[in-house]
């Protein structure tokens, strides 16, 4: 009996010594650990396929645990974005527990997220979150024992949060935060059907440093990175992308038929900021699909116009485009548009290629997943000769 109290005594020692030494590597780096209830609207847009999907609207509720390090200017991308924080969450939600909701099952989530803070503050502050990653549906469509659930095909999708949220300092340690978003769980067309679940929602709940928190450094103590080199030359931005995506067809014609979606793209960026590009782009599609759902058509080119957005974070990069696509064949007097959305994230392997992975939605719906690489270049043009003197000054490295 002695020797087992010893053996319990020994591995309570253990355990603590671990969580000792883990709370020290995660205080070091400024942890928190945080978690919200969620109390949303689950919503489903008819289409001419399944118009019985209404029934799926309801009042749904979730929960969440995040563990997150908020920067604190280690980094110059840090600084630039006010101190943004990173982690992961995870997410669950059981759709609520009535027959309809046992067609949908229950979702697993975990996703990586930044929280980019639009209003500054230590005590109290305004941010966006974005986050991407998977998800796992316990329940899908089945032609046999499922075939009402028009909403997901697959098991294993996508997750996607956008939310804006408030947070407010209790104590030094404790915060209190209260949130409103979207969260979408899709397959990205790649098995059909894919509907997506869609879950506005607001939540609230506590988040707690597990060490006294870091202050923020002070940018007056890091030399100014200037937007415009002192060589009396600014730049512009084009940027030329191939991406590739794969659609399911079967819930339209009844075998799994899968069909390649090529996107071809270029941007004409400015530099607005140090981390922030605006500017617009064109973009040719051909959607081997169309050959079956449209095969009336002569050419199947879609071209397209879209503004393009991209925030800069070190080698990681963040694009949002709003866009307008034809969808009508080239040749026909009629020109139909179709107003798409478009979230993706881009990894700068060498100065200006990239590989990018994107997801495409049309009014909340997705459309399909793609991913490509691209290459950005540079175009350097000398200043006005009284503003050229405007810039003089010391060379600051970056």
């Amino acid at each position: 009996m002695g020797k087992q109290k010893c053996h319990i005594f020994s591995f309570l020692l253990t355990l603590l010594l671990f969580g000792k030494m883990a709370e020290a590597q995660l205080s070091h780096r400024n942890y928190e650990i945080e978690a919200r209830a969620h109390y949303g609207y689950m919503y489903f847009q008819n289409d001419q396929y399944h118009s019985a999907l209404g029934r799926y609207c309801r009042h749904t509720p979730a929960f969440e645990f995040s563990l997150h390090r908020n920067t604190y200017g280690e980094h110059r991308w840090e600084v630039l974005h006010n101190y943004p924080s990173i982690g992961f969450t995870f997410y669950h939600s059981g759709f609520g527990n009535d027959s309809i909701s046992a067609e949908l099952g229950k979702v697993f989530a975990l996703y990586p997220f930044i929280n980019f803070p639009i209003t500054p503050g230590e005590s109290s502050r305004l941010s966006f979150k974005l986050g991407v990653g998977v998800s796992y549906l316990t329940n899908k469509f089945d032609p046999k024992d499922n075939y009402h659930n028009y909403a997901i095909g697959s098991h294993l999708n996508a997750a996607i949060n956008l939310s804006f949220e408030y947070r407010q300092r209790i104590f030094d340690r404790l915060h209190w935060v209260t949130s409103a978003g979207l969260t979408h769980f899709s397959n990205g067309a790649t098995r059909a059907p894919n509907m997506g679940i869609n879950i506005f929602s607001v939540a609230t709940g506590l988040s707690w440093y597990l060490a006294p928190p870091k202050a923020h450094i002070d940018k007056r103590l890091r030399p100014k990175n200037y937007l415009f080199e002192f060589d009396g030359k600014r730049h512009f931005i084009t940027d030329y992308q191939y991406t590739m995506g794969l659609k399911d067809m079967s819930q339209q014609y009844g075998t799994h038929s899968y069909y390649f979606v090529h996107d071809l793209a270029a941007n004409f960026m400015l530099q607005i900021s140090e981390r922030d590009r605006l500017g617009i782009g064109v973009e040719m599609v051909y959607d081997n699909s169309d050959k079956i759902t449209k095969p009336e058509w002569d050419i199947y080119l879609k071209p397209g116009f879209l503004l393009t957005y991209e925030t800069v974070l070190d080698r990681v990069s963040f694009i949002f485009n709003l866009g307008m696509r034809n969808n009508a064949p080239l040749n026909s007097p009629i020109f139909g548009m179709l107003f798409y959305q478009k979230v993706a994230a881009r990894y700068y392997f060498i100065d200006g290629l990239y590989a990018t992975l994107a997801f495409t939605t049309y009014d909340i719906k997705a459309d399909f997943i793609s991913i490509g690489i691209g290459y950005q270049i540079q175009h350097k043009y000398y200043l006005p000769l009284h503003e050229k003197k405007r810039y003089r000054g010391p060379v600051y490295p970056r």
